[in-house]
């Protein structure tokens, strides 16, 4: 495992714990363009948009240094 999937599913743990169920994917094979999906009681209330900002707060600086460079997001919560 790449120490980005680490890094990600690190913080991911740490942010979402609750109730976590998480895939992380490197869709092109290429390491910089990704789909997570994430489900956890922590999104619960929470508005698409403002479980994706969440999560977007949580990456922005591998984002901003394009060590992500694509992110695709599914956030739920149980039962969705």
């Amino acid at each position: 495992m790449n120490s980005l999937v680490q890094e990600v599913e690190s913080r991911v743990k740490k942010e979402f714990w609750n109730n976590l169920d998480m895939e992380f994917i490197d869709e092109k094979w290429d390491g910089k363009h990704f789909y997570l999906v994430i489900t956890s009681d922590k999104f619960e209330w929470l508005s698409r948009i403002d479980r994706s900002r969440k999560v977007h707060t949580l990456l922005n600086d591998l984002l901003k240094d394009e060590s992500i460079h694509a992110l695709r997001l599914k956030l739920k919560v149980p039962g969705e």
